[in-house]
């Protein structure tokens, strides 16, 4: 079995690489969703963000919700609380990503991806054999991530930073997807280096 690692800054374009692949019916590992499950079900996680950062945590229903906005304006803006975080939530996110994985071998999949935002940060990139990098071009990039709910240049700016650069990411490099000219053109770049992923797949057998 293949690992295919999908990566890229905000706003490059990699949540729609990851549904190209599931729509080739590659099963795919999604790091952000998974995140968002622990800060929703996961008591223990809550526990230790309320004790941390108590103003992140309110009522509803008599069950106490983080406010991720609140916690997202905090680790944007200061690296520390930001490494406090990933502490405590990346071990179980690297769990489930192994779980993921050997349940996939089980079942005999040929391929998988790994869609994860940080790939390269949290070192994931060593267990891949083959990293697609989404890449557009800063004007791309700054006009879809202007375009999302509740964001602002201000907040872009803070995400950014906390990522490795666009150059770095091609430095070490992956196969690089541009995703400046639109979702049919993406469709084909990956299709067209899945095919060749598949070939080598068969010559190694």
């Amino acid at each position: 079995m293949l690992i295919i690692g999908i990566t890229g800054s905000i706003g490059m374009g990699k949540t729609t690489i990851a549904k190209i692949l599931n729509f080739c019916k590659i099963p795919i590992f999604d790091a952000d969703e998974e995140v968002k499950k622990i800060l929703e079900n996961n008591l223990s996680i809550k526990n230790k963000i309320k004790r941390k950062w108590p103003k992140c945590i309110y009522l509803q229903n008599n069950i106490e919700i983080i406010d991720k906005k609140k916690l997202g304006k905090i680790i944007f803006s200061n690296k520390t609380e930001k490494e406090k975080l990933e502490k405590i939530i990346h071990p179980i996110v690297n769990k489930k990503r192994d779980n993921f994985i050997i349940e996939k071998k089980k079942e005999k999949f040929r391929l998988v991806g790994l869609d994860i935002p940080l790939l390269y940060e949290t070192k994931t990139n060593q267990i891949c054999d083959y990293i697609l990098l989404a890449s557009a071009s800063q004007k791309t990039q700054k006009k879809r991530v202007l375009k999302r709910a509740e964001m602002t240049i201000d907040k872009f700016h803070k995400i950014n930073k906390t990522q490795l650069s666009d150059y770095f990411k091609r430095k070490q490099k992956p196969i690089i997807i541009s995703t400046d000219f639109g979702k049919i053109i993406t469709f084909f770049s990956v299709i067209f280096y899945l095919i060749l992923i598949n070939l080598k797949l068969r010559i190694k057998k």
